[in-house]
């Protein structure tokens, strides 16, 4: 299945935050007996913060590079279609993790199915689960996310200029930004108020 350049970055990106949030969940299970007995992690989850950290740096870059081209989007979101792809990255993204981990702590891999973190059916239910939450959430306010990115850029370009010294490049294209766009409002405040007695 071909995907876009432009959901390529935000699949990637949705992969890995759905990794880090559902390897933790799935591990918890494993060492507190939910699943049997058995040896299914490393009992090591140094990897989960900085895998959603890096998650939402690379949603925040897709967002700022491509706003405008999600806001000009005419097309739904076709999340069925790029589901599969996303939870495939996923997967990816949860075996780069966990093997990263083993090396980090143990300097060597624990196993050949330790990376998933329980019994296979079991993790890749879970992971599979936390995936579909996660695209479908994010794919709804997909275009809000972009419209409000668009418009804090809008913003920070605008208080650089104004703080930039008058004449200078940044400084001239404050005046094309009119906060109006930027921020509009969906009507009126209300009546206007009468005049101030004069005293």
């Amino acid at each position: 299945m071909k995907i876009s350049r432009l959901r390529l970055g935000f699949c990637i990106a949705l992969a890995v935050i759905s990794a880090g949030l559902a390897d933790p969940l799935v591990e918890f299970g494993s060492n507190a007996g939910w699943f049997g007995a058995g040896n299914f992690t490393d009992r090591s989850s140094i990897d989960v913060v900085p895998a959603i950290l890096a998650g939402i740096v690379l949603l925040t870059l897709y967002f700022v590079r491509k706003a405008r081209a999600v806001v000009a989007e005419r097309s739904g979101s076709a999340l069925g279609a790029v589901l599969p792809t996303i939870f495939a990255l996923q997967m990816l993204a949860l075996y780069v993790m966990e093997t990263s981990e083993q090396l980090l702590v143990w300097h060597h891999p624990l196993g050949p199915t330790i990376w998933l973190g329980g019994p296979a059916p079991v993790s890749v239910a879970i992971h599979a689960t936390i995936c579909t939450i996660v695209a479908v959430l994010l794919a709804r306010s997909k275009r809000q996310i972009a419209r409000t990115t668009l418009r804090v850029i809008a913003i920070v370009t605008a208080i650089a200029a104004y703080a930039a010294p008058a004449g200078t490049p940044i400084a001239r294209r404050v005046r094309r930004i009119r906060f109006k766009n930027i921020l509009p409002v969906s009507g009126a405040f209300g009546e206007r108020a009468p005049p101030v007695a004069a005293h």
